[in-house]
């Protein structure tokens, strides 16, 4: 009986050790979810607020496009730079640079009617649609993307 009973002791201890452990890589998980979410939520509302800007300030399109990726680079930049408890967010050296940003991005302006104009940030990705911002969300154990791809695109408009 001593035997069955240290026997189950141990793998009792056995199976609460994994259990430990397997909140701990989804506790992890669920943190990078939760970081590329947070990451992808600050960057729509970065353009937004910034083609809403534009359009307030009667800027050009091209104008109106350098602040919106400008935004967006130093958002990067920041989230990079966060202390995050063991989560670290690298983006592709491209991804943070303006140049690229410009290069494979596009806005349009429009007016709906008298008193509505409407813009569209448009991430292009360059003539042959391949280049994505990316970003990889790292962990101890796992690692999560976040990326704008080609063909993405965000409308703001104001009435005035």
């Amino acid at each position: 009986m001593n035997e069955k009973g240290i026997f189950c002791f141990v793998l009792l201890l056995a199976f609460f050790a994994i259990q430990t452990r397997f909140l701990a890589e989804t506790t992890e998980a669920s943190n990078k979810i939760e970081m590329a979410e947070e990451l992808g939520f600050e960057a729509e509302k970065a353009i937004k607020d910034t083609l809403n800007q534009g359009l307030l300030l009667n800027l050009g399109q091209n104008e109106t496009k350098i602040l919106v990726n400008s935004k967006l680079v130093l958002l990067f930049v920041k989230m990079e730079n966060a202390n995050l408890e063991g989560i670290e967010i690298e983006f592709k050296p491209e991804s943070k640079n303006l140049q690229f940003l410009n290069e494979n991005s596009a806005i349009a302006v429009e007016a709906i009617d008298k008193k509505t104009i409407m813009a569209t940030y448009y991430f292009t990705g360059g003539l042959l649609k391949n280049k994505k911002v990316y970003a990889e969300i790292k962990g101890k154990k796992a690692i999560l993307g976040f990326e704008i791809p080609a063909g993405y695109s965000i409308k703001e408009s104001v009435v005035g």
